[in-house]
Parts: structure tokens; sequence; C-alpha cells
């Protein structure tokens, strides 16, 4: 029989904790709401609930980045032994994490991969010592998880959750206050009933910004010049090894033309008025590592911060 606590209160502990890491987006909502939707995916368990089971959307705004350079800058750039070339674009390729693979290696390929991981393992096992829940079952899935066995449609998956509207013109969530400036990162799922699966506590989102998405179209247009959007849909197939190959090339497209979809969120943003978007918006350096992963520009950045 799973532990007796409410969904309620151990979200508020994973909320709290987890923005303290800078992971301040967590969104509750029953497991069977993207289950039922996705029939072609790999369902969320449900453990032994049969109505709702709850799952925690977590996620982030640029809060994320100050508290990201600070561990980067203790935990790992410390132990490099760095220096700045004269003249270099590179990308580290992101590398699949497995719990036998090099943890090091991962570790300074993928920081912020790694960095998600082990603070939302270190808040669930902190909570489930301070509640007495060691019977607990759980499972977390990531955004970096593209096994079928563990993999999520994210942007999906918010939307059915009620946190963010998911714009398929640009392929972007954009939620109503934070506009297309959030990063979705993990969705855990306990075997404990959660909350009522109703159109009253989760409706269905409107585009907060319908008016921006004929110049979403044309922009999409520049960027491929093509209507066909099959290319960008990676949320919405199952990612196997037969089109990794493929997946790797649009990771590099984006990498190459990040500035191009920089603009495409700030299309998105429109709706939001000056003081929002100084509030929100990714910084400069926040945004060229979210879209390149270029672990050269983070090891700069720490070595600016530390001048």
């Amino acid at each position: 029989m799973p532990p007796s606590i409410h969904w309620e209160e151990i979200t508020k502990l994973i909320s709290a904790r987890l923005y303290t890491l800078g992971f301040d987006s967590v969104k509750a909502f029953p497991a069977q709401r993207y289950n039922e939707k996705l029939s072609t995916y790999s369902p969320l368990p449900t453990f032994s609930q049969t109505n709702s089971t709850l799952s925690i959307l977590v996620g982030n705004t640029k809060h994320l980045w100050t508290e990201f350079l600070k561990y980067y800058s203790t935990e790992i750039f410390t132990n490099y032994t760095y220096e700045i070339p004269p003249s270099s674009n590179h990308c580290a390729s992101s590398t699949t994490y497995s719990e036998d693979s090099d943890n090091e290696e991962y570790k300074k390929q993928n920081p912020l991969d790694y960095y998600t991981r082990i603070s939302i393992t270190k808040v669930i096992k902190e909570i489930i010592l301070l509640k007495n829940l060691a019977n607990l079952n759980y499972d977390i899935r990531y955004t970096f998880d593209l096994d079928k066995k563990k993999f999520v449609a994210f942007q999906i998956l918010a939307e059915n959750a009620s946190f963010a509207y998911y714009n398929r013109i640009c392929y972007l969530n954009v939620h109503k206050e934070f506009g297309p400036w959030i990063g979705l990162r993990a969705v855990i799922t306990f075997d404990i009933e959660g909350p009522l699966n109703s159109l009253q506590l989760f409706p269905e989102l409107k585009n907060p910004f319908p008016e921006g998405d004929e110049n979403l179209e044309r922009k999409i247009q520049e960027i491929y010049g093509t209507k066909d959007h099959n290319y960008h849909q990676q949320d919405n197939r199952m990612i196997t090894d037969e089109n990794k190959s493929d997946t790797d090339t649009k990771s590099e497209e984006i990498k190459e033309q990040w500035h191009k979809f920089v603009e495409l969120r700030d299309i998105a943003s429109g709706f939001m008025d000056k003081e929002l978007l100084e509030k929100y918006r990714y910084s400069k350096d926040q945004i060229e590592y979210h879209y390149t992963n270029n672990i050269e520009l983070l090891n700069r950045i720490v070595l600016n911060n530390k001048n």
C-alpha cells in the first residue's frame, strides 16, 4: 500500500526545494491526462492508482541560469585545465547518459543535464527521508531521455497539464506570463493519488498571442525554405536508432542558425509588455548556451564572472 501523503503536500515540498536550485516552475497534474492523449508513446506509470496518479512537471524560467552557473563554477569548472583558444566555435556534442557511463565525462559535456538530474534526485531523496516515505514508488523522466522506454513528448505534456500552450507553428510552449522563455526539464510520477482529472482544474489552453502566428509561419519558412514542418517535430515522434541520425542533423541545424530560432521566441513574445520581457527574457549568454551547448562559451562566462 502506498505511503499516506497528500499530493499537495509533496508538491509544495518539491517546489520549495527545487526553487532554491533554480527550477522555479512546478506543476502537478494526473499522469492519466498525458497517457490518454498519446497512445503511440511510452505512457507514464500509474502504479496502484486508477483515476489520478500524481505527476509533477519540472521546468524553469531564467531563474535557473544563476543557480546553474554557481554549480558549474564550483563543481566542474574548477576541475578544468582550461585556456581560452584564440578562435573557436566548438559546440560539445550531446552524450547519452546511462548509469554505467563515465559520469565525469558526461558531466563535463552535458553539465546542465547533469545538474538537472542530480538536483531532482537529491530533492526527492531528501523528502523521502524527511517524511519517512521509504516505500514510496516513483519514476523520473527527463527531456534528454531519448530511449523509447523513457521518451516523453514534453511539449504536449506541458499543454495537457495546463502549464503552457503548445504552438504547433513554431513548436514552442508559450506560458501566459513567462511567454516562451521557459525550459521543460523533467516529469516526476509518484504512486500517490493526484489532483482530480477535470477540465475545471486543467482547462484547455488558448494561444496567448494568435496575432503572431502569421509572422511565425513566415520565419519558419525563412529558416527552412519549406512549408513542410515535419523537420521540427522531434517531440511528436518516437526517437529510435533509425531516426537518431536525423535528430542529430536537426540539432546541428539549430546550432548553426540559433539566432533565427531566438527570433522565433521573440515573435512569440509579442503579447508581453516591456516589464515582463525584462523580467523573463533570457540573458544573451543564457540564450547562446541554450541553443549551442557550447562548453567553451560556458567557461568564458565563468572566467569573466571571476574577474
